[in-house]
């Protein structure tokens, strides 16, 4: 059994909140985690999880294809974290949006810093 605490939990997803959180120790973490097939999971909320490596993998697929979104949003002309988060999350309560922010911004920050990502013209970490 491998406690995984908030890096993986029972049901929903972890908040990588920006500036405290960062998204890059948290992908290589569940690139660790994933590792662990077929061993039990017991995370800091919710339920046990029957495979870790199963759970990680899920993660950073989730974690992957947000970024792909936020990489999306800014092609189509997004400049601010506000704009990326109405085009991320349209499909979300628009009350949830303030906490989507922090993450969109661990998200543009691991893009700028981790990913390579150009910041010419692009909004990156405007000021909260």
């Amino acid at each position: 059994m491998i406690f995984t605490g908030d890096t993986i939990l029972g049901r929903g997803t972890t908040i990588v909140a920006w500036p405290d959180g960062d998204l890059g120790e948290y992908l290589a973490s569940l690139e660790v985690l994933a590792g662990y097939d077929a061993v039990p999971a017991l995370p800091g909320h919710g339920p046990a999880l029957a495979d870790c490596g199963a759970a990680a993998r899920f993660y950073l697929a989730h974690r992957r294809a947000r970024l792909d979104q936020v990489r999306q949003a800014i092609s189509e002309g997004a400049r601010s974290a506000q704009e990326v988060v109405a085009k991320v999350y349209a499909d979300v309560d628009p009350s949830l949006w303030p906490a989507a922010e922090w993450s969109v911004r661990a998200q543009l920050a691991y893009l700028r810093r981790d990913g390579g990502e150009s910041t010419s013209g692009s909004v990156w970490l405007d000021s909260p």
